[in-house]
């Protein structure tokens, strides 16, 4: 697959594919623009380099080849990019199975029958005569025209088989077909009948802007309210949110999400000019909406209902939210002077409270600047914590107090910024008017002696794992690369991943002037664009996942790579081995990686211009070779010398 990717790459002037997306203009040998990443309009950081087809940019290090750019621009997964580049380039991809294909045709056609309803229904909305009941609590609602046409809003009649017999008689699709897209249900004596009926039609489209299922709401007394498409092939409520692919450009614009809770309330926002606001779909939200939103936005606002069942919802989505397994790894100081290690979320959470009753579309269609207010308003996600946790006990009594410190301490207990975690012990000590030192004492107390250097969303290292010599079924593979043997040993064992994530960001601590070009995160190691994506795709799968289950759950080519990395090591009981040999080999990645930079850096000071710039350019060449000679020297993980006792176990 290495060589498919290299070939395509060959065939694709980057410098020409990303001036489709960002306007670049030549500096050099290079090109720069603003980034489309992160909010960036004062001074360009974003990079294109022709000679080695690759970006970077300055500011946010979004890095890459243009496999990595399309992924992260169009949000689409490996496989798709590999197929699109493909094409692009005329590059023949390994012949699809049959069973690949058909799922490719019946995908195709349950997108035909999904586009042909959506037509059908907005037809049936804006120009006949039965819905004439949608159109005027589309009117209630004040959606004008051009919003509910680029949300495609439509009316499902009250008929049993209308949409059918559309389907059927006048597309050409079969009933199975229709049933297969969620648009019909079959019964066994009175055959197939259309599941919406007499509901106001809200298409349903993914990230790519491919109407994937549909939501209806009733428009009589029928029950459900609101109504959803079954799970079928195309669709499943947990994996979509609602509006992203209108909201897309406008969140990484802002740098910020905002979650509401309906359709109706992304609507109106949009309509008003508040344009990165999503929505899932009846649901909590799920891993795989905050993968999504995590890939675009920094900040997430969550305006969520302020009663009871909302407060609920709330904390079930900072959960989810708080527990992806993503974030810079840093070194911390618990209250006892232990060191350790936590994951800095990569997210800032904050809480939009709304005004009792009110739904966010009805905050914005009577003061917009109420809506403006209430979001530069929203309350850190600790502060919501808190509140929340403690808002029905009595703090008064003794009982109270110790049950507000049991509930909150865990979740002081994740805060990694020393600073914060005092901040919000200070808090707490004043709500329940007790002395700071007890807490502190509860939260030391609840750490396990095992944890003290894992990150707190880690669970305990097992001693496991050692590479395994290959059997003679292997010998005609390609030799693995340093690349695969890292990506096993930090998919499979968390205290290797643990280990790896904090000997980068202590190398490169002690070099500010490159920190505008490493992030000191493992995916910047590998060179390899399946590489590259199999490890964001773990990152990206939930907690405490099994590797060779997830691997299975992958499309090809990614997990044809997973199968054959996981299958580098087998279990044995030595930790501290594979601690040790995947920190060398994450070494040797580190010095290929400042290599390149030394190059790059190289090639852009002797093309620099301006004073400044030159300067820059010298500090940074400086640090990359002080950088590479400190990587030839070897040095023991201070976080991990306590391994090296298991092998007398």
């Amino acid at each position: 697959m290495s060589g498919i990717t290299d070939q395509i790459k060959e065939k694709i002037d980057i410098v020409e594919f990303i001036s489709a997306y960002v306007p670049l203009r030549k500096m050099g040998r290079s090109y720069v623009g603003f980034c489309p990443f992160h909010p960036n309009t004062r001074t360009p950081a974003f990079h294109v380099f022709p000679d080695t087809q690759s970006f970077h940019c300055f500011g946010c290090k979004a890095s890459g080849s243009v496999f990595d750019f399309l992924m992260r621009r169009e949000g689409v997964e490996f496989r798709e990019a590999l197929e699109r580049l493909a094409q692009r380039a005329g590059v023949q991809l390994q012949p699809r199975t049959e069973d690949e294909e058909q799922q490719d045709r019946l995908r195709t056609r349950l997108l035909e029958a999904n586009a042909a309803a959506a037509a059908f229904f907005r037809h049936m909305l804006v120009k006949s005569q039965r819905g004439e009941a949608a159109r005027a609590y589309v009117a209630s609602r004040r959606i004008d025209d051009a919003t509910g046409e680029a949300f495609l809003l439509g009316y499902a009649p009250d008929d049993w088989e209308l949409l059918l017999g559309y389907l059927t008689g006048r597309r050409g699709f079969s009933p199975e077909e229709v049933e297969a897209a969620g648009l019909a249900i079959h019964h066994e004596t009175r055959g197939y009948y259309d599941r919406f009926r007499n509901r106001l039609m809200f298409p349903i489209r993914n990230a790519r802007g491919e109407i994937v299922g549909f939501g209806g709401r009733a428009l009589g007394d029928a029950q459900p309210k609101y109504m959803n498409s079954p799970q079928t092939p195309l669709f499943d409520k947990g994996k979509v949110l609602y509006g992203l692919d209108l909201a897309r450009d406008a969140i990484r614009h802002a740098d910020a999400t905002v979650i509401v809770e309906g359709y109706i309330d992304v609507i109106i926002a949009h309509q008003h000019g508040f344009r990165n606001v999503v929505a899932p779909l009846g649901t909590a939200l799920t891993a795989d909406h905050v993968a999504q939103v995590k890939k675009l936005a920094r900040t997430v606002y969550l305006a969520l209902d302020a009663d009871a069942a909302g407060v609920r919802a709330t904390l079930k989505g900072l959960q989810t939210l708080q527990s992806q397994p993503e974030g810079e790894l840093i070194a911390i100081t618990s209250p006892h002077g232990v060191i350790g290690l936590q994951r800095q979320q990569d997210v800032e959470i904050r809480i939009l409270t709304l005004p009792e009753g009110k739904d966010p579309d009805e905050v914005i269609q009577e003061d917009p600047d109420r809506w403006r207010a209430a979001l530069a308003a929203a309350r850190p996600a600790m502060d919501f914590y808190i509140e929340a946790l403690t808002s029905d006990l009595d703090l008064s009594s003794g009982r109270g107090k110790a049950e507000a410190v049991e509930r909150v301490a865990p979740l002081l207990n994740q805060i990694a910024s020393p600073v914060e975690q005092a901040h919000y012990v200070q808090v707490l000590a004043r709500l329940i008017d007790v002395e700071e030192r007890y807490i502190l004492a509860a939260l030391g107390g609840k750490a396990h002696p095992e944890d003290r250097h894992r990150p707190a969303d880690q669970p305990r290292a097992t001693r496991t794992a050692e590479q395994s010599p290959p059997d003679g079924a292997r010998s005609s593979a390609p030799t693995p690369t340093q690349e695969e043997y890292l990506l096993g040993w930090v998919i499979r064992f968390p205290a290797a991943r643990a280990a790896v994530e904090e000997k980068l960001h202590r190398d490169l601590s002690p070099y500010p002037a490159l920190q505008s070009l490493l992030s000191g995160t493992i995916d910047e190691l590998f060179a390899r664009d399946e590489c590259r994506a199999l490890w964001r795709a773990w990152i990206a799968a939930p907690g405490g996942s099994d590797p060779e289950t997830w691997a299975q759950t992958l499309s090809a080519p990614l997990n044809d790579v997973a199968q054959r990395v996981l299958g580098l090591h087998a279990p044995q009981p030595q930790e501290y081995r594979i601690v040790n040999d995947a920190l060398e080999c994450a070494t040797i990645l580190q010095r290929d990686v400042a290599k390149r930079w030394l190059a790059q850096i190289a090639r852009m000071q002797a093309e620099a211009t301006g004073e400044t710039d030159q300067e820059m350019l010298l500090e940074q060449l400086v640090q990359v070779k002080q950088f590479i000679n400190m990587l030839s020297i070897p040095r023991r993980s201070a976080a991990y010398t306590d391994l090296h006792a298991l092998h007398t176990l």
